[in-house]
């Protein structure tokens, strides 16, 4: 296996195959699992009842597909960019948080820990509420 196939995202869809990277808070920040957990057709069905998308739940990893992907920039992930020059004026804790997959992690191999540190941050699909959240603070 070639080593940029080992590389995770650890902002992917909720798809079969797919793995639960973290569960979202209600003050918005996601709450990193020390293992992941594995998704499956019966965990999309459940997860998808109450219309609330799975994605506003939780945060999974899959495969980082690169180029397949429309964050993709052409050489790295535009997603832990635009974050990590978002969140340059904002407080982040020192300490890193447990993590499952930090050592095949998109991110991580991208920007080091620094990536590590705004992670908890990261909203995959953002709602219109979070628009407004985020607005309120710029």
């Amino acid at each position: 296996m070639k080593e940029h196939e080992k590389i995770l995202c650890p902002s992917s869809k909720c798809k079969t195959g797919s793995e639960i990277l973290g569960v979202r808070q209600d003050d918005g920040t996601v709450a990193i699992l020390p293992q992941t957990l594995p998704v499956d057709a019966g965990f999309i069905e459940r997860v998808g009842e109450d219309g609330v998308s799975a994605e506003q739940k939780f945060r999974f990893t899959n495969k980082c597909i690169e180029g397949g992907c429309s964050q993709w920039t052409g050489k790295s992930c535009g997603v832990i960019e635009r974050v990590l020059e978002y969140m340059e004026e904002l407080p982040v804790k020192d300490k890193l948080p447990a993590c499952a997959i930090r050592k095949n992690c998109r991110w991580f191999y991208q920007s080091g820990a620094e990536a590590c540190k705004v992670c908890v941050f990261v909203i995959t699909e953002v709602t219109e509420h979070d628009a407004r959240v985020l607005e309120a603070v710029e």
